[in-house]
């Protein structure tokens, strides 16, 4: 379901008269009153009206588009399908069946072995256990009501030894597609998903100015990974939507190794909330604590006034009804070359689609209009010939008025105004 084009997120709601964040529970509050106060058990987001927002457009969409059902694998699409938290897993992960949905009945089926992280909705009966004994998974999903006589089911991703498995529980059925489908749910943003969002930027910038405090010449870039990665958990987030990196530009940009004085370090550091993403990365003068850039620094100054000026572009164009083409013509309007990552993608449930650059096909979703309550991650990136960069990224929001920047993190002394 979408949220009005312009919708204003409802002030923060008396929440000791509700506390089971089920639908019609207290609503979000204003950006002044988000931070770590925010937990998936709590109140002020509605966790139970993201669910049900959610069932509604995926059984909708569902039946727009003739699936009797959807088995799903991927991380993002079982979230939002079931609102299930999940343990942080690390390393690439193959396809397997982890959410089953049936249109005809209406249930949300999941891959668990016990209900700990299963939302009250999604009874013990829908749960079918982990094994690894291809025979067993398939009478488990053969006892999933409304599975066997499904005629087109859609699926996020496939394995061949899935597709064969699949193959013998619905003989008849068709394996579609749905992937598009799905990341079209998930566009456009509710108010309560804008929460998450913004509980989870506001974690990953607390964890990055614990990080820069400890920042000095010599220190070890893993050192620095690791405060992080205590910082987060200190606000009771573990799951990393990336493992933080503090690093060099250039030819030898690597994670590991120490800084040395004076030198520019690249800063990225994101997490997830509630399966929502929250990232940012800055640019960072290893100068040491509250030290500003010295006059020698005078060519970083200019760098970053060149950002300042392509920032300015690119936010210019995340208007509503523009797209990431807009994003790719502004660094040409600027006179800056295209960084080899991405120049924006989308923000929700991990990284989403549209995925803009250089290096990435038009398909990828720079030709995807933008639409209000997009929420987007942009890059601006500018290179001095001998390798000094400035890179900075930043949450933008997508609204009819404008855009609206969602990280309030400092962009560093690289551009603190000069003294004279």
């Amino acid at each position: 379901m979408r949220p009005d084009s312009d919708q204003a997120l409802p002030p923060v709601a008396d929440t000791s008269t509700d506390r089971s964040g089920d639908i019609g529970g207290a609503g979000v509050g204003n950006s002044s009153g988000w931070g770590t106060a925010v937990l998936e058990e709590g109140d002020r987001v509605a966790f139970g009206r993201i669910r049900a927002e959610h069932h509604r457009a995926l059984f909708g969409a569902m039946e727009a588009n003739g699936f009797d059902a959807l088995v799903l694998g991927r991380e993002s699409s079982i979230r939002y399908a079931s609102g299930a938290r999940r343990f942080w897993t690390e390393g690439i992960k193959p396809f397997g069946p982890g959410c089953v949905v049936i249109g005809d009945t209406g249930r949300v089926h999941l891959l668990s072995t016990w209900d700990d992280g299963v939302p009250p909705e999604i009874t013990g009966e829908q749960l079918y256990g982990l094994t690894w004994n291809g025979a067993v998974l398939a009478a488990e999903l053969s006892g999933i009501e409304g599975l066997a006589g499904a005629r087109r089911i859609g699926v996020d991703a496939m394995t061949p030894g899935a597709a064969r498995l699949f193959s013998a529980i619905t003989p008849d059925a068709t394996l579609v597609d749905a992937s598009s489908v799905l990341m079209e749910l998930r566009r456009i943003k509710t108010p309560d998903e804008l929460a998450s969002i913004m509980t989870a930027l506001a974690v990953a910038e607390a964890a990055l100015s614990t990080a820069l405090f400890h920042l000095e010449p010599g220190i070890p870039a893993r050192s620095l990974t690791g405060i992080v990665a205590e910082r987060m958990a200190g606000l009771g987030v573990t799951n990393p939507d990336l493992e933080a990196r503090f690093s060099l530009f250039g030819p030898t940009e690597r994670s590991g190794g120490t800084l040395p004085s004076d030198a520019l370090v690249r800063c990225e550091v994101g997490t997830l909330f509630a399966g929502y993403q929250g990232t940012i990365t800055r640019t960072w003068v290893n100068a040491g604590n509250g030290q500003r850039p010295t006059p020698a620094n005078s060519s970083r100054k200019r760098l970053a006034r060149r950002w300042t000026e392509l920032f300015e572009r690119l936010l210019g164009a995340c208007g509503a009804g523009g797209d990431g083409r807009d994003l790719l013509s502004a660094y040409a309007e600027a006179g800056e070359p295209l960084p080899p990552g991405p120049v924006a993608h989308g923000v929700g449930l991990g990284m989403e689609p549209p995925l803009v650059g250089g290096a990435f096909p038009e398909d990828a979703g720079a030709t995807t209009p933008f639409e209000p309550n997009m929420v987007l991650f942009v890059t601006g990136v500018v290179s001095d010939p001998d390798g000094s960069t400035v890179e900075a990224g930043q949450c933008v929001r997508i609204t009819e008025s404008g855009p609206e920047v969602l990280t309030r993190h400092s962009l560093g002394p690289l551009f603190d105004p000069v003294e004279p």
